[in-house]
């Protein structure tokens, strides 16, 4: 996430933190000497170790199962023409198979497309625009491929930092700060909430009490020309169910035009 959090230096949240204040409903409930007077620590350097822990299961849980699915929606600024932001409507629904196969099923208001990932062969087909774009990947895991596959990925494709094998690891690079904001309940399921920031943005992330999985994410950026804040909702996860192996394999649509593929950073 150093990526698409910077990408959380790759990517993710919001930090607020007036760590002094002890919110009446209890939202920032720090332990603290009740006989002494509060005393904060400094944004950039608070480092909350219930917060890192709680980030850790939810890695170990992701991270640990042999097959992940899940739909992911969110909204995206996005700039007009006038030169404001609009929001714009983004869904996903996305298919993994470790260590090297991947299906992204992308829809919404951006570039409605899927994605193919069979371990050998990277293909992308644009489903409004009947064209499509393919390269050898032969042998390359998910980490490596999500670095070229996604243009834009840090505001469409957040999730791609949680298909890493650690995404703890990924998710906490460069970290500055971070702290348990309390539970909130989404899509009726009990989370706890967690916020972070790191050099240029913040973000938070809501994961499941129970079951340890991510339920919502919000990165603001506060430097570069990214958009400045993004929201993305996890739903219908399944971990270490059986997937058809012909979930990976694409079927180019006849007629399709082939466009050259090109890397995030090549030249036009």
């Amino acid at each position: 996430m150093t990526r698409t959090l910077r990408t959380i230096s790759h990517r993710f949240g919001l930090a607020l933190l007036a760590v002094s204040a002890l919110l009446g409903d209890g939202r920032v409930a720090l332990a603290q000497d009740s006989k002494s007077p509060p005393v904060a620590a400094p944004a950039k350097d608070f480092k909350d170790e219930r917060a890192l822990a709680m980030l850790r299961r939810m890695s170990d849980t992701l991270g640990g199962a042999k097959t992940l699915s899940f739909k992911v929606r969110g909204i995206v600024p996005t700039h007009a023409p006038t030169g404001q932001y609009v929001s714009l409507f983004a869904s996903s629904r996305v298919v993994m198979q470790r260590p090297d196969k991947l299906f992204v099923e992308a829809r919404g208001d951006l570039f409605p497309s899927d994605t193919f990932y069979d371990g050998k062969t990277v293909t992308v087909i644009g489903v409004d625009n009947k064209f499509y774009t393919q390269r050898d990947a032969a042998g390359g895991a998910i980490e490596a491929l999500m670095q070229s596959v996604q243009p834009g990925s840090d505001a469409t494709a957040p999730f791609l930092d949680l298909l890493v094998a650690d995404p703890y690891a990924f998710l906490t690079k460069d970290f500055s700060s971070a702290f348990w904001v309390g539970q909130s309940t989404i899509g009726g399921v009990k989370t706890d909430h967690l916020a972070f920031t790191a050099p240029g943005l913040d973000w938070e992330i809501w994961i499941g009490a129970a079951d340890k999985l991510p339920r919502l994410m919000v990165v603001s950026y506060r430097t570069g020309e990214r958009q400045p804040t993004f929201t993305v909702e996890f739903s219908e996860w399944k971990l270490n169910a059986s997937v058809p192996a012909k979930t990976f394999n694409a079927t180019i649509p006849k007629g399709a035009v082939k466009l050259e593929f090109k890397q995030i950073g090549q030249g036009k």
